[in-house]
């Protein structure tokens, strides 16, 4: 069983880039957040078994925190939200110290459509925790959804010149993704750029550039700076899964583009000759 302060897993390759959380709280705790046994499992009718027995220890006032957290992970992959939130809530009355705790039931909130909800949480937690990028992280996004994006900018702007240069990649590449988001690449990809120069041993400043002009089809460049990228993560000639599966996966995607306009061409009709008016 993991513990609290070890629940939140990375979010796949894309935000693990470029920081702004799009994931639900299904997606990032449902990677890592369940015990192992758990994901072996793969079962929904071994864990909706295994939730009704939890269930009805709780009843009999029988289930311990760890064993709340086990229900907790089996309702969250079974998507049992309504749930979730219930068994969270009972959490953060045994663990109020706990911060997770109410970041996941901010999260769930969202997710369940109540943002008003979310964004009181959201709001009281930003005063415990000012400076933890994954709460901010969830602020910004509740701030998009709610058309602020404005207001998000201008606040992670100010976060980001107050720290020091070559120590603020993580706020930086949280405020490049929302630039990037919010129609802003130049400002994006200029602010990659003097990441990538502020910490020329690290790589993200670079992958994420590269994900975004591979999004804007400059195919081309993308791989040039996944090049960059795998210099500074690995020694020459060094196996890099992550960006050898992303160089594989655009160079076939862009085969595949490639070869579709071929054939539309192809089966374009040909243009007719006209004939030449008489005098």
């Amino acid at each position: 069983m993991l513990k609290p302060e070890r629940i939140l897993p990375s979010r796949g390759m894309i935000l693990l880039i470029t920081g702004l959380m799009t994931a639900s709280a299904l997606a990032w705790f449902g990677a890592q957040l369940i015990a192992p046994e758990s994901r072996a499992l793969g079962n929904r009718e071994i864990l909706n078994r295994q939730v009704k027995d939890l269930l009805d220890q709780q009843n009999n006032g029988d289930l311990n925190t760890e064993e709340q957290q086990k229900l907790l992970e089996r309702l969250l992959v079974l998507g049992r939200n309504e749930e979730a939130m219930t068994q969270i809530e009972l959490l953060m009355a045994r663990q109020p110290k706990t911060w997770l705790w109410k970041l996941m039931l901010a999260e769930l909130k969202r997710e369940q459509g109540d943002r008003d909800g979310a964004q009181k949480d959201i709001n009281q937690l930003i005063t415990i925790q000012p400076h933890n990028l994954e709460v901010l992280q969830l602020k910004i996004l509740l701030d998009l959804e709610a058309g602020r994006e404005k207001a998000a900018v201008a606040e992670l702007k100010k976060r980001f010149g107050s720290k020091t240069k070559g120590k603020r990649i993580p706020i930086g590449l949280l405020l490049a993704d929302l630039q990037r988001q919010t129609g802003q690449t130049k400002a994006a990809a200029a602010l990659y750029r003097v990441l990538s120069n502020e910490s020329p041993t690290d790589a993200r400043p670079l992958l994420a550039l590269a994900l975004m002009r591979q999004e804007q089809g400059q195919d081309q460049q993308a791989q040039t700076l996944l090049q960059e990228a795998r210099e500074r993560r690995n020694k020459p000639g060094e196996a890099d899964p992550l960006i050898d599966g992303l160089a594989s996966q655009w160079r076939l995607n862009s085969i595949r583009t490639k070869g579709s306009n071929t054939v539309l061409r192809a089966d374009s009709p040909k243009p007719q000759n006209s004939p030449i008016p008489g005098p």
